[in-house]
């Protein structure tokens, strides 16, 4: 594959890319992020940020992603939107496809992130097309409106506290078990925008001609009835490896020993997907990567 060569080639800008790229523009090395969307991964979906140092009060997800954006500005990082369609690797050197052209490489970051596990809901009527997300940000701003989140987790309160200032916000658990921290569980119990409803796996969804959503949910037979105007599924992330082709994958492990892939931040690290947890991924990796190309540099 002919085309422009980097160094070093990142893929995503979420606080695990970016950060390795500032370390690297900071060591005065040559490296080019590729982001689909925009910077700040999941940053946005965050509605409070409270265990990133140097914020005593938190700090909004939104607001951590505008400066690091930036530092990342001030020192000249290179941030090119561009999706990765297809990602290989031969003889020594990576070939990445984006949407817009064609790239090599001789290291490659893979800072991915995850992706939303999707899920299976019994809808009748009309599509459930744009009344169904994954992500709370495309909703943000949004006011006077009925959402439904799907899910128990840390990301279902948390995005449930993100919307109720302006909407009314109700959580329907499948379950009984709340796998969501404390602190943000009580939170949601104290907030009047927010109605918490275990037990409650969605048996129907009826898209009404106004577009609006009818829900049935219940167990054991006894069906509750709720109106919204979205839906919002936090039922899990998975690993998002579709940036790489079998060339990769398959040869991962090899390419991992000989300091040529570098898989860091959300991508790897299960449930301990943290900001600070992937800033500290990102820098670290640059810094080894540095080291790396100064050795064959002598």
């Amino acid at each position: 594959m002919s085309g422009d060569h980097f160094p070093i080639l990142i893929i995503g800008a979420g606080p695990a890319g970016l950060s390795a790229a500032i370390q690297l523009s900071r060591q005065g090395q040559e490296a080019l992020v590729l982001e689909r969307d925009r910077v700040g991964g999941l940053l946005w979906n965050a509605n409070l940020v409270e265990n990133y140092p140097g914020f005593p009060e938190g700090i909004s997800g939104p607001d951590l992603v505008r400066l690091m954006q930036r530092q990342a500005d001030r020192l000249q990082v290179e941030v090119a939107i561009e999706e990765v369609v297809r990602t290989s690797y031969l003889d020594g050197l990576f070939s990445i496809e984006t949407d817009k052209r064609e790239l090599t490489s001789s290291y490659l970051v893979a800072a991915t992130g995850t992706s939303p596990r999707k899920i299976d809901l019994p809808v009748t009527g009309l599509e459930l097309d744009g009344r169904l997300f994954y992500e709370v940000y495309p909703l943000l701003g949004r006011k006077d409106l009925r959402i439904l989140i799907i899910g128990a987790g840390d990301a279902a309160f948390d995005y449930a506290l993100n919307l109720a200032g302006k909407n009314q916000v109700t959580i329907l658990n499948k379950g009984r078990e709340i796998k969501a921290l404390p602190l943000l569980v009580e939170r949601a119990a104290e907030h009047p925008g927010i109605t918490y409803c275990p037990g409650q796996p969605v048996a129907s969804i009826d898209v009404t001609e106004r577009g609006s959503l009818e829900i049935l949910a219940g167990e054991n037979g006894q069906l509750h009835s709720y109106q919204a105007d979205y839906l919002l599924a936090a039922v899990g992330r998975e690993p998002d490896v579709g940036f790489a082709d079998p060339s990769i994958i398959n040869n991962s492990s090899g390419l991992l020993e000989e300091n040529r892939l570098f898989m860091i931040g959300d991508l790897v690290n299960g449930s301990h997907r943290q900001t600070a947890i992937a800033v500290g991924d990102g820098i670290r990796t640059a810094m080894f990567i540095g080291n790396l190309i100064q050795k064959e540099e002598r």
